[in-house]
């Protein structure tokens, strides 16, 4: 086991909250279960805002940002909600955090700048379904929303320094260098299948006969970006994986691949033998074996 991958990942957590802005309606459910003379039919769950409501639209979309930016950035880990963090990255991924996080906090602000004006609009939409019991004081809910990162270092045996047993310390040692293992195998898996994804949606489109979009060019582009910095484990043949992406198919823009015919020919190609690098990696076959360029029928591509 690489006994410096300690010091080139790390455990890491995002944690937002948000209000769910929705209640479950009790007398609601019962009026419908004995409208239809059916119990147990559903449960009537209430919109306690308007339907346009931007000020607390803003703050989900933000939340989703967020969401969005962390996931795309960490790897997958067995642990639930937690991901791991190569410390290449570390630096600029807790910088664009706290930009993200000053955001969502500002929609917060604006949002309950509006909350109580919101409010009365949802009594009036919601007539007899209003329940004043089912929103907030102001104060209260300053406090469900926030959005927290957490780090831990990379478990290491080395330092499980426990008041046990020495055979008992031992086997639990031994453990946890398997759990490592396969925490790394998880993560690379976790990398391929990104790109794996991409590029084979790459190759399907520019085989494609049909109209079809070439924003997936792009897509490969800005993975073939990102996904170096993640690659902690330095495994080989994922070097390699990547090295051959980055040549080979981040070279070309969507615009480069509309322009000629034989560019989109010789790129698709390259990325079918790329998809299949990457699916001996991951102990699979692809999905579709898509047909060499030479029995194809003639390429149309429209941006």
């Amino acid at each position: 086991m690489n006994t410096n991958i300690q010091s080139k990942v790390m455990l890491c957590s995002v944690t937002i909250s948000t209000w769910v802005a929705r209640r479950f309606d009790g007398k609601a459910t019962e009026e419908v279960e004995n409208k239809h003379h059916a119990k147990g039919i559903g449960r009537f769950n209430k919109r306690l805002l308007p339907e346009n409501s931007p000020s607390f639209g803003e703050v989900i979309t933000i939340a989703g940002r967020i969401r969005k930016y962390f996931y795309d950035h960490s790897l997958k880990y067995d642990q639930l909600g937690v991901r791991l963090l190569p410390t290449m990255i570390y630096m600029d991924f807790a910088d664009k955090m706290r930009s993200l996080k000053d955001e969502f906090d500002l929609a917060v602000s604006v949002f309950l700048t509006d909350y109580l004006d919101l409010k009365e609009r949802a009594r009036a939409e919601l007539n007899g379904l209003f329940n004043e019991a089912d929103y907030p004081t102001l104060a209260e809910l300053s406090t469900k929303f926030g959005v927290k990162m957490a780090v831990l270092p990379f478990p290491d045996a080395n330092q499980f320094g426990v008041d046990l047993p020495q055979d008992v310390l031992t086997t639990l040692k031994s453990e946890l260098d398997q759990h490592v293992l396969a925490s790394i195998a998880t993560a690379n898996e976790d990398l391929v299948e990104r790109l794996y994804t991409a590029v084979s949606q790459m190759a399907s489109r520019l085989y494609a006969t049909g109209n079809v979009r070439l924003d997936v060019a792009n897509n490969v582009r800005d993975l073939c970006a990102l996904l170096p910095k993640l690659n902690f484990s330095n495994d080989p043949k994922l070097t390699h994986i990547l090295e051959q992406a980055k040549t080979h198919l981040a070279v070309h823009t969507g615009a480069d691949l509309k322009e000629s015919r034989v560019l989109r020919s010789q790129v698709a190609s390259k990325a079918h033998e790329i998809e299949g690098l990457m699916a001996a990696f991951m102990g699979i076959t692809p999905e579709s074996e898509i047909e060499s360029i030479e029995q194809s029928a003639q390429l149309r591509l429209v941006a």
